[in-house]
């Protein structure tokens, strides 16, 4: 079905429906597979090692804690939260301190891009000097009919809102306070389209339990859910249909 019968349905409804498995990357610091609201649910880990400005990209166990620092699993929960058809490819870019460099993001996001996942999740914000890297991978994920959804900076850089969060090829995501995850705002004038919930969001945590986090990293993976319940229920809706869909349902 196209865009006009996936307007027939309210995104809350789409949880009693049949819905497609969605693979969705999570870009990340990693996840705990071993958490119960994550078990079974990632089907691959790999990590991104950087030696002498070379990334390599090393496969990991993806029924195991690959978290370094807790960030990916809290984006994570989120996704298989909203969206129980979805299946996580956990990609590591970031160290133990949640840092990575720009080589190592752009190294598993187009790892990301060419796992064929159906949804790429980007709550990391990449520095303008990564652009370059970055528009041909969005491109291509584009073309694939990937979906990329990418936070914005919480706090800007000299005009910069993040990469790639404000390429247009890009669903770009802010924050704000909605008590339903499926309530959005839709922005105008901006290359970030969407507010999503962001604020004071339960999230898993790694090594068991939960946590409060707010942010733009966790507003993302709320669309990115949103999205999978979408691809889901229609697995032929185009990149531009789906943000179509996403600002027909905002307030």
């Amino acid at each position: 079905m196209g865009l006009r019968a996936a307007l027939r349905y309210r995104l809350e409804e789409f949880r009693s429906r049949r819905l497609r498995p969605v693979t969705v990357a999570v870009v990340d610091s990693g996840v705990d597979a071993t958490h119960p609201e994550l078990a079974k649910r990632v089907v691959k880990a790999v990590h991104v090692e950087q030696d002498d400005g070379e990334c390599r990209i090393i496969a990991g166990d993806p029924s195991k804690n690959a978290d370094k620092y807790g960030h990916g699993t809290a984006v994570a929960s989120i996704i298989a939260g909203l969206a129980p058809n979805s299946k996580i490819i956990d990609i590591c870019v970031l160290d133990a301190n949640n840092v990575g460099t720009g080589e190592a993001l752009v190294a598993g996001f187009g790892h990301a891009v060419d796992s064929q996942a159906d949804i790429i999740n980007m709550s990391l914000a990449a520095r303008a000097r990564c652009s370059a890297s970055l528009v041909p991978l969005c491109e291509q994920a584009y073309r694939n009919n990937q979906l990329v959804i990418a936070a914005r900076r919480n706090m800007p850089l000299l005009g910069e809102e993040g990469f790639p969060a404000e390429f247009a090829s890009c669903i770009g995501v802010d924050l704000g306070f909605f008590p339903d995850p499926f309530h959005m705002n839709f922005l105008t004038g901006s290359g970030i389209e969407f507010r999503a919930r962001g604020e004071d969001v339960r999230v898993a945590a790694m090594g068991g339990g939960y946590t409060t986090m707010t942010g733009t990293s966790f507003a993302t993976p709320t669309v990115s859910g949103i999205c999978a319940l979408l691809r889901g229920a229609y697995p032929d809706l185009q990149t531009f249909e789906v943000k179509a869909i996403l600002a027909s349902g905002c307030q």
